[in-house]
């Protein structure tokens, strides 16, 4: 399952999230990771942080370590049709 897919079936409203640069650079990846904000599915303390969305509007999206495994499957390099992740330390 892909973070779009995941976020679909929680029912999460992506415009209610922060907006993200469409292709961050890891820096700023691990900058938004350690603000250590909730999942946005659960609310949970966050493993990984994500950019979703269009490339009118792509938006931060932070994981919990029960939620990340599921789009970790999905990834073979750090950007995976055109989403992007990091996971910490």
């Amino acid at each position: 399952m892909d973070v779009d897919e995941l976020l679909q079936h929680h029912g999460v409203d992506t415009h209610r999230l922060e907006p993200a640069p469409l292709f961050p650079s890891w820096k700023e990846m691990r900058d938004h990771l350690a603000l250590m904000t909730g999942c946005a599915i659960c609310g949970d303390t966050c493993l990984s942080a994500w950019v979703v969305g269009t490339t009118d509007d792509p938006r931060w999206v932070v994981l919990c370590r029960g939620h990340t495994p599921g789009v970790l499957s999905e990834l073979a390099a750090p950007t995976v049709l055109g989403r992007t992740g990091a996971v910490h330390g």
